[in-house]
């Protein structure tokens, strides 16, 4: 991750190098992806790069927990927008998604997603990170429980309930936007529609009569 040196630059700065990163894995696989071209177009020298991040997949890894960090505030802010109902929030947090893929507003997020191999990746970062990776995840359930309408989730106070509760929407939510990207000739109302029915399940129960 990260050195101390590169959190204490001006943040006009780590955002330019950010987006030299973001530009150049968005271009090309991640075995293809140059650091000279990233110091390049963020204006720093090589030596600068390596008092930053320990090598390209330790930059890459940055760009990740960024992009964590920016779902994880875009769903607070769609939490209070909703007045803490935790139900629409998600929902929200899925459409807004959906029609941001429609209109190719975050094609670089995807392009990096692709070419990147994410999927063996973030095992690998999650073996290797598990202790930062599950602080952020605490912080994120910790918000949530403090900031949801608890009329609307039955949790029972139950920290681990809601994290369960709360990892089976993301896997949901996440199986959703993936099946819009990787199949693009499906008709998106449709995937939309079954993500409902997957939310209603998770939230009612597969027994309606209950």
């Amino acid at each position: 991750m990260s050195t101390e040196r590169f959190e204490k630059l001006p943040e006009d700065k780590k955002k330019r190098i950010l987006e030299a990163a973001r530009e150049e894995f968005a271009r090309v696989p991640f075995e293809e992806a140059s650091i000279n071209q990233i110091i390049k177009n963020a204006g720093i020298s090589r030596g600068s790069f390596y008092t930053y991040f320990e090598d390209k997949n330790d930059l890459l890894k940055y760009v990740f927990r960024k992009e964590e960090e920016n779902s994880n505030s875009f769903m607070r802010e769609l939490v209070l927008k909703n007045k803490g109902d935790f139900w629409k929030a998600t929902y929200e947090w899925v459409y807004k998604v959906a029609g941001y893929l429609k209109k190719g507003s975050i094609n670089q997020s995807i392009n990096i997603l692709k070419n990147s191999g994410v999927m063996k990746r973030v095992v690998d970062w999650g073996e290797r990170d598990c202790d930062s990776k599950k602080q952020m995840e605490n912080n994120q359930i910790q918000w949530l429980m403090e900031h949801i309408d608890s009329d609307l989730v039955d949790i029972q106070g139950s920290r681990e309930r809601f994290e369960a509760l709360l990892k089976a929407v993301q896997i949901v939510a996440t199986l959703a936007v993936i099946n819009i990207i990787m199949f693009p000739e499906r008709d998106t109302e449709i995937i939309l529609k079954q993500f409902e029915m997957q939310m209603n399940i998770i939230r009612f129960g597969a027994d309606a009569r209950k």
